[in-house]
């Protein structure tokens, strides 16, 4: 589906038919092929990266989420959304992930990582409280 400058379509991605939302996102020229390419490195090497997220994420648990620390490396992590630019200068690739995790009985609690890539190398991640909203305003900030 086409969206002012993105293409968006949901990708299937493990056996559980988990699947994340695909973004890509071009200027004036459409979809080019860097973004083919990216996007075939990011299939390619998508559980390497989604280990060295889930290292990460064990790297910044609080106190009481160590205590749960046994519970939590259960959990599966989920990739949300993948989003790859052709026209960012910092990154090519964000990737969010996120586990949940029972919080409080009934409350769910997420633990949620931007992940940005550039040429096939992790260059930064970040703990966030809410990564998606934070991605909307990150991609905003680039494109002005």
């Amino acid at each position: 589906m086409l969206i002012n400058s993105a293409y968006f379509s949901e990708i299937i991605y493990d056996e559980n038919r988990r699947f994340f939302d695909l973004y890509l996102t071009f200027g004036t020229n459409g979809i080019s092929e860097n973004h083919t390419k990216i996007y075939n490195d990011l299939i390619e090497n998508l559980n390497g990266y989604l280990t060295k997220i889930s290292e990460y994420i064990k790297s910044t648990y609080s106190n009481s989420e160590k205590k749960k620390a046994d519970e939590l490396n259960v959990i599966k992590l989920s990739l949300s959304v993948v989003e790859i630019s052709d026209y960012n200068k910092d990154f090519d690739t964000v990737i969010i992930c996120e586990k949940q995790y029972k919080y409080f009985g009934i409350f769910k609690k997420n633990i949620g990582v931007r992940t940005e890539i550039k040429n096939g190398r992790i260059i930064s991640m970040e703990r966030k409280s809410d990564t998606l909203k934070e991605n909307k305003k990150n991609v905003l900030q680039h494109r002005l």
